[in-house]
């Protein structure tokens, strides 16, 4: 990847672009970017903005393509960046499959639902031998022209694409950490969405940082049993992937904080049914019942991960599944 390469852009949700206005702004890359609502794209060309998803502040230049053809983003990039949510990621590469590209950046946080897979092993059985990267952390899409420091994870096994792509995206407030542990780093983004809904509903909305560091704690140390018997690293967890992004994201800002408060204080019905009405993706949703697969399948105790997916799927009273959260403190 020396000197100006191509990078295609498949999603133009706040991370995507975010990442397409560091890749154009400081000229590090062509950029090219698609989105499946033609309205977005069409609006977008006029405006530069993301009339959906990002900040208005956030202008991307005008050598920018924004488009709804899939191929012509695609093919011949250098790098295609996946930047849909983990239920999307397998028809994504379905769609791509047939174009010709050396190399995928990941952002999703998740597993797919009915498989347990992770992002990775989905793009890995329908795309077959590729290199596969995951850039994971905070997220700063929303706020990447403030440029406020933030420090990011970035996996992959091939160590040179590391390295390459390192130098791609890294700026003067934005730090990368590099890893091989390509399972650990998507394991522990996944994980976290599901930590942070029973953070979410343990608190309701009732701030106590004492009992939310002794959650997060909890919710990490989770993460270090499964991903021990699923051959990560167990410094992997304790990373900006793990930790730093759970502790950033246990906040009520956070949607899947917010589906905790709901869970807790409306019940599962009614939070189904603003999911619905809204169109509202909450990675953490789906995320607990194929985390909660996996630790069958493993037989690794996660009583954090258990409350969330008995509430949801089970039909557990979340008051229940609060004081039994709040347990994990003591």
């Amino acid at each position: 990847m020396a000197n100006k390469k191509t990078v295609g852009i498949l999603g133009a949700g706040a991370m995507g672009w975010g990442i397409g206005y560091i890749l154009s702004t400081y000229q590090k890359a062509i950029v090219k970017i698609w989105d499946r609502d033609p309205n977005l794209i069409s609006e977008a060309k006029k405006t530069r903005q993301n009339p959906k998803y990002s900040d208005p502040a956030i202008v991307l230049p005008e050598e920018v393509l924004l488009s709804n053809n899939l191929e012509k983003v695609v093919n011949d990039s250098d790098l295609v960046l996946l930047a849909v949510p983990s239920f999307a990621v397998r028809e994504m590469c379905q769609r791509i499959s047939s174009f010709s590209f050396p190399s995928l950046l990941m952002i999703s946080k998740g597993m797919e639902k009915d498989t347990s897979l992770l992002p990775f092993q989905v793009a890995e059985e329908v795309l077959g031998k590729i290199d596969i990267l995951h850039l994971t952390g905070a997220g700063y899409g929303k706020s990447v022209h403030q440029k406020i420091p933030t420090t990011e994870a970035l996996a992959s096994r091939n160590e040179n694409l590391l390295k390459e792509v390192k130098n791609l995206l890294e700026t003067d407030w934005l730090t990368i950490k590099i890893s091989t542990d390509l399972l650990g780093i998507q394991l522990a983004g996944a994980l976290k969405n599901v930590m942070v809904i029973g953070i979410g509903m343990a608190l309701g909305s009732k701030e106590n940082q004492e009992v939310k560091a002794k959650l997060i704690e909890e919710g990490v140390q989770e993460m270090i049993r499964l991903g021990k018997v699923m051959g990560a690293k167990e410094e992997t967890f304790w990373g900006p992937a793990g930790k730093g992004d759970l502790e950033i994201s246990a906040d009520p800002l956070s949607r899947n904080y917010r589906l905790g408060q709901a869970l807790f204080e409306k019940g599962l019905t009614e939070v189904q049914r603003d999911l619905n009405e809204k169109g509202t993706t909450v990675e953490g949703f789906h995320t607990a019942f194929a985390a909660h697969q996996l630790a069958k399948k493993y037989r690794v105790p996660l009583p954090m991960v258990e409350e969330v997916y008995n509430v949801i799927f089970e039909g557990k009273n979340s008051k229940a599944a609060q004081e039994k959260i709040i347990s994990l403190t003591k």
